[in-house]
């Protein structure tokens, strides 16, 4: 899904300005569009849809196993997702 938006790298938050025109490009698009932003140590995701809905999202980090993991340990970690 997030291959579909349209999304670019901010500095900060965006300002009220920014919001009005991602608002105004996803409307005039048809299309979802986005930004990421530092926060809290990593970054967020604010995206606009076409009907002007605005939603934060925190980026998560899936876990990943090296083929030193035992089987019986990752699936363990899976059952606890």
């Amino acid at each position: 899904m997030d291959d579909q938006i349209d999304t670019h790298d901010l500095d900060a938050p965006p300002d009220a300005d920014l919001i009005t025109e991602l608002r105004d490009r996803a409307h005039d698009r048809g299309e979802a569009v986005g930004v990421t932003f530092p926060a809290d140590g990593g970054r967020k995701r604010f995206v606009v849809s076409p009907r002007g809905t605005c939603v934060l999202l925190n980026d998560t980090r899936e876990d990943s196993f090296n083929p030193s993991v035992g089987v019986e340990e990752i699936a363990a970690a899976l059952q606890d997702q």
